[in-house]
């Protein structure tokens, strides 16, 4: 399953849902804020017993909405950082019964992928922890066209209101 940046925050797992109870399997790649505005759907990826393969790219902020504070509003992290946690998303996908699994040191990606991919018809969820500070590049800049992205091409000045 492939995701659209034009599709919303949380989109994602029932995407993936869909795409599996059409003729499975499906594959996710989400970010923890996404993914936690679903989350309740992992209790149908376990009753249906759905081959989803699910990623959480797990930075433990809002990452995006971080790096937006941090481009124009000079590190005011309200919401992102300050304000904003994410559970161990192995243990609620255990708790639904879900195998799961988590990513924390780069040596051992071969081996969680592995585990990821082991059981093809069976779900799995694979958390993978990122540093808080990751940004998400290529990004499309305040002001500018589809086309001219960061870091290549630097935001306009943001207008006054």
């Amino acid at each position: 399953m492939h995701t659209d940046p034009q599709f919303p925050m949380g989109f994602g797992l029932p995407a993936a849902i869909g795409a599996a109870f059409s003729g499975g399997p499906a594959i996710l790649i989400a970010g923890d804020g996404g993914f936690q505005l679903n989350i309740q759907e992992l209790q149908t990826v376990a009753r249906n017993h759905l081959p989803v393969k699910m990623v959480v790219m797990n930075n433990h902020c809002l990452g995006m909405v971080r790096q937006f504070q941090e481009s124009y509003f000079n590190g005011r992290y309200q919401s992102t950082l300050w304000g904003y946690d994410t559970p161990d998303f192995q243990r609620v996908a255990e708790a639904y019964g879900i195998p799961a699994g988590k990513l924390e040191n780069a040596n051992d990606t071969a081996s969680a992928l592995a585990k990821l991919s082991a059981t093809p018809d069976s779900p799995y969820l694979l958390e993978v922890s990122l540093d808080v500070m990751t940004n998400a590049y290529p990004k499309l800049a305040f002001g500018r066209t589809f086309g001219e992205m960061e870091p290549m091409a630097k935001p306009l000045e943001m207008e006054g209101t």
